[in-house]
């Protein structure tokens, strides 16, 4: 197992990162989000240092992807 994490989604919203990472851990997909607390320090220039970055391990992106794409997200 590899401990490689890969970033799947890049979100602007904070709701819409929740919610993506519930749908993953819902279906035992281990995963976390990354400058989730600079989208409140910083909102206006949030946009330019990346977003909110949903990373998983990269043995499961596959299962991760197909479980965010069968949701629209």
């Amino acid at each position: 197992m590899d401990d490689k994490l890969v970033t799947i989604r890049v979100f602007s919203d904070n709701t819409q990162a929740h919610i993506a990472r519930g749908l993953l851990e819902d279906n035992g997909v281990k995963c976390v989000l990354n400058n989730e607390i600079m989208s409140s320090v910083y909102p206006l220039t949030f946009t330019s240092i990346g977003g909110i970055k949903l990373l998983v391990n990269c043995d499961s992106v596959e299962i991760a992807e197909k479980i965010l794409n069968t949701t629209n997200f």
